[in-house]
């Protein structure tokens, strides 16, 4: 048990999760350092969700429950953030799972770098299914300064990209005073808030350091947020998280190297693609189609959606969209 000021603190936005949580919290406590805390924010959940957030709670201090008193993730993960005191915050769904070692290396990690921010990558796994780790891992390591080209870079320099170019925010640590010293806060949308997040803390950070470990756990499945909406929303989703990011950078374009500014206009108008025509995430792509034209030709108009920033295959198909809603 820790006493005192923690080290660490995860943060864990819940809204009737009961069929993961448990994995998920399990996961925390397990981590092979003590001088953690866990704030499981809860929204409003009307499932078990409560009963097992008490039980861990009443078995070990380090787990605190919070109430949030809005739906969205961003909202309980602000909440989670008032009431932090770890010098460095992870994020973590409550239906993910962490490797024991995640706090010690990642942690270990952004001190021997001097980053504010650190990360590992991540795996994915089905469902129900249960990880499978690779049977040969490298523990390569290196440090990105400034960090937000690299996040954009398409290739993600030299690892795969699953640690370096999503724009997750969890299977990282952030640090706290940092967080604060730069006002960062998550924006009050359904869902791409740590897309805005990670792109500003990137931007605003001297020093990322990343291993090529696998630490964290991403849990697919037909019940995850990204899921849950229709194409029509989805779309909507990705036009305010899109217009934030150029909002918020349009000012701050001048500190940026021709590279990256090259690369985030691509970014911005990626996620517009992903919004507007790959109907992914959702249902009714295609009884949606014609509005989404309209939208897409609508921002572009404003100067918001470049289809010539895309990469040539993406600008292709935006291309057709526009002229034949293909």
């Amino acid at each position: 048990m820790v006493r005192g000021t923690p080290t660490y603190s995860l943060l864990v936005p819940v809204r009737n999760g009961e069929r993961y949580l448990r994995p998920c919290l399990e996961s925390v406590l397990r981590q092979d350092v003590e001088d953690w805390e866990c704030l499981c924010v809860d929204g409003k959940s009307t499932d078990g969700t409560g009963d097992i957030l008490r039980s861990f709670a009443a078995a070990d201090e380090r787990f605190i429950i919070l109430d949030s008193s809005g739906l969205a993730v961003g909202e309980a993960r602000n909440c989670g953030m008032e009431r932090a005191r770890g010098r460095w915050i992870s994020f973590l769904d409550a239906d993910d799972l962490l490797e024991p070692a995640f706090l010690r290396t990642v942690g270990q990690l952004a001190r021997d770098f001097g980053a504010e921010i650190s990360g590992c990558c991540h795996g994915n796994f089905p469902g129900d299914g249960e990880p499978i780790a690779s049977p040969v891992e490298r523990c390569f390591s290196m440090a990105y300064s400034p960090p937000l080209r690299a996040l954009l870079t398409p290739k993600g320099q030299i690892f795969l990209g699953n640690g370096l170019r999503n724009h997750f925010v969890w299977g990282r640590l952030f640090e706290r005073k940092f967080l604060q010293a730069n006002g960062l806060s998550f924006a009050a949308v359904p869902t791409g808030e740590d897309t805005l997040f990670t792109l500003q803390a990137f931007h605003l950070a001297k020093r990322f350091a990343l291993t090529e470990r696998t630490l964290c756990w991403h849990r697919r499945h037909s019940q995850s947020l990204m899921n849950s909406y229709r194409c029509a929303d989805y779309r909507e989703h990705c036009i305010a998280v899109a217009t934030a990011v150029r909002d918020w950078f349009r000012d701050r374009m001048n500190f940026l190297d021709g590279e990256t500014a090259r690369l985030l206009r691509r970014r911005i108008a990626k996620i517009l693609y992903e919004g507007c025509l790959r109907g992914r995430h959702g249902n009714n792509f295609w009884a949606s189609r014609l509005q989404s034209r309209r939208r897409l030709r609508g921002l572009q108009r404003a100067g918001i959606f470049d289809p010539s920033a895309l990469l040539p295959w993406h600008r292709l198909h935006s291309g057709l969209f526009l002229l034949f809603c293909l």
